[in-house]
């Protein structure tokens, strides 16, 4: 297991070097020019020229590659061109919402997911079954931004249920333990500043979370099917046990392990999906950052999102891998 985990953490590694790598050379191919980022639209050419300097931009490519990666192990990702402030700051301050948004959502696609796709798999031919294929067809077909905006219409603008965008409206924010507002004011006890952030958060949540339960569902739905095949079930019911005890206990515990490995990409694909999310809905996290400065071109701040991206998603794995590889007694051999 250690020699196996230790081969992972280095596949981990190569696969975070290469994404830092190309999305260093990428964000300096493409047009822009950086320099306008930094001290705006029409600098003299005095200013032009201490700013590459300043920048490291009038040095070879190859020697901004190696004083990027230099700064990388040091945990500095250098000073964002927009607000001149350290990338790590500006990252650290938005990812508390992102990563609150991000597993809000994937709770919601879990918990509404595994009892419908169990449900269609013991009904196959029931109308619950049919409408699971709609909605899960529906979530992976419709682009998330629209789906994002049909949202805002129904619930912000016809019934007026929820607020349209935003985090949070009720100053002044509560005393900061974990940055996740939603924990944050339940320890604090208040409780009108929690229902304020719930009603925030539940449409970007619900729009991240749609396409994820079409997955999740199917994968459970397939699970459950090809679990009912096995010859131990064949074995559980000729022994005269219950039958729904065979399909919760025996048949359901065996078909959720290949679906913990579905949920570790969901939840890598949920946090690709805050870009789009983030912008439609003003949330203040690290994808809206990233959008910001995609439109400026501000290099340091994306390559480090970049960067946080790749750590997360390989990290993800590695822990998926590890975890597989213990619940599941057959990888072992």
């Amino acid at each position: 297991m250690i020699l196996f985990f230790l081969r992972r953490l280095l596949a981990s590694f190569l696969v975070i070097l290469a994404v830092v790598g190309i999305t260093f050379l990428v964000v300096r191919i493409l047009p822009g020019n950086p320099v306008t980022a930094w001290l705006g639209p029409h600098p003299t050419a005095e200013q032009i020229e201490l700013a590459r300097t300043q920048l490291g931009l009038e040095k070879p490519l190859y020697q901004q590659a190696w004083i990027f990666f230099k700064g990388i192990m040091r945990g500095d990702l250098g000073v964002s061109l927009r607000t001149r402030q350290p990338v790590t700051r500006e990252i650290a301050q938005r990812f508390a919402a992102t990563f609150e948004l991000t597993t809000f959502a994937m709770i919601m696609a879990l918990v509404c997911g595994i009892p419908i796709g169990v449900l269609a798999a013991w009904y196959p031919d029931h109308w619950l079954a049919r409408v699971e294929q709609y909605i899960s067809l529906a979530g992976i077909a419709i682009p998330i931004f629209w789906m994002g905006m049909l949202l805002q219409i129904m619930f912000a603008g016809d019934l007026r249920w929820l607020p349209l965008q935003g985090r949070s409206v009720l100053p002044p924010p509560p005393h900061s333990y974990t940055g996740l507002l939603l924990i944050d004011t339940l320890l604090n006890g208040e409780w009108k500043k929690f229902h304020d952030a719930l009603q925030h958060i539940v449409m970007p949540a619900i729009t991240l979370a749609i396409a994820s339960f079409g997955i999740i569902t199917r994968n459970v739905r397939v699970s459950m099917a090809e679990a009912l095949r096995q010859s131990y079930i064949l074995n559980a019911r000729a022994m005269g046990i219950p039958e729904p005890r065979i399909f919760f206990v025996h048949a359901l515990k065996n078909a959720l392990i290949p679906v913990i490995t579905v949920a570790g990409l969901v939840y890598g694909y949920l946090l690709g999906g805050t870009f789009l999310v983030e912008q439609v809905f003003d949330w203040p996290g690290v994808g809206q950052l990233a959008v910001h400065s995609i439109l400026t071109n501000d290099i340091p701040v994306i390559t480090g999102v970049a960067l946080l991206y790749a750590v997360i998603y390989t990290g993800i794995n590695l822990c998926l891998d590890v975890l597989y590889r213990w619940i599941d007694p057959r990888i072992r051999e």
